[in-house]
C-alpha cells in the first residue's frame, strides 16, 4: 500500500469531485484527505491524499481522466504517511510561543516550511542585508536569494517566479525583519499554499514577540 498526493483540476460543478473519488474507489484506492487549493473562474484545483495498493497508480490516473473535464496537474508518491500541514503548523506554533527568541526555533521553522510545502528549498533572509539567516534544502546562490528577497518585499501577495521557472513564494516577518522564502519546480504553488506560508510567517513573527513582551 502506498500513499500519493494527486492534484487535479476540476470543473466547478456539483458532483465532479464525487465522480473522481468514486473512480479512485472503484480500483481499490482510498481518498483520505481533500484540500481545495485554488479556484480559477470555473475551475477548482484540489489535492487529494490517496492510499492505494502497490502498482495501481497508472490505472488510477486513467480512471480519473475518464471524468469529463478533469485534468491531473501533478502526482506525488510519498515515502511515508500523508502530510498534515496544519497539524505541523500547530506544533510549530506551540514551540514558538514557549520561546522568548526566534533564534533557536528558526531552523526548525524553515525546515518545517520546506517540508510542509514539499519545496526544493526554504530560507529566512535578513530583510536589511538580504543575507540568509537559516536555510533548508538545495539553496541557490547568494545573488539568486537576494533577488528573490528584493521582490518579496513588494506589495502582497508576495508571490513570484524565478528565472529557472521554479514556483516561488515569500512572506515578510516585520517584527523580526526577516523574509521567509520557498521555491519548488512542480507543481506550482497555489493560493492556499501561499496563504499557509503567510500564516506561518505571521505566527512565527508574532509568537516570540508576544512571549518576550510577557
Amino acid at each position: 500500500m502506498g500513499n500519493y498526493l494527486i492534484r487535479v483540476q476540476l470543473p466547478d460543478r456539483p458532483g465532479a469531485l464525487g465522480a473522481v473519488a468514486s473512480r479512485i474507489g472503484s480500483v481499490g484506492g482510498d481518498v483520505v484527505s481533500i484540500e481545495i487549493l485554488e479556484r480559477q473562474g470555473s475551475v477548482v484545483i484540489d489535492e487529494l491524499g490517496v492510499g492505494l495498493p502497490d502498482g495501481l497508480i497508472d490505472l488510477v490516473e486513467g480512471e480519473i481522466l475518464e471524468v469529463d473535464g478533469v485534468n491531473i496537474e501533478h502526482v506525488r508518491p510519498l515515502a511515508g504517511a500523508l502530510p498534515d500541514r496544519y497539524g505541523d503548523l500547530l506544533d510549530m506554533t506551540r514551540e514558538l510561543f514557549t520561546r522568548s527568541s526566534l533564534s533557536q526555533p528558526l531552523p526548525r521553522l524553515v525546515g518545517g516550511v520546506r517540508q510542509g510545502l514539499f519545496a526544493s528549498f526554504a530560507a529566512a533572509v535578513d530583510a536589511n542585508t538580504l543575507d540568509p539567516v537559516a536555510t533548508a534544502g538545495t539553496v541557490p546562490d547568494l545573488q539568486a536569494i537576494r533577488a528573490l528577497a528584493r521582490r518579496a518585499t513588494s506589495p502582497p501577495p508576495y508571490s513570484l517566479s524565478d528565472e529557472s521557472g521554479a514556483s516561488t513564494a515569500a512572506a515578510t516577518m516585520v517584527q523580526h525583519q526577516l523574509v521567509l522564502i520557498v521555491a519548488r519546480q512542480a507543481p506550482i504553488l497555489r493560493d492556499r499554499e501561499r496563504k499557509w506560508l503567510a500564516i506561518t510567517a505571521e505566527i512565527a513573527d508574532q509568537g516570540t514577540r508576544v512571549r518576550s513582551a510577557g
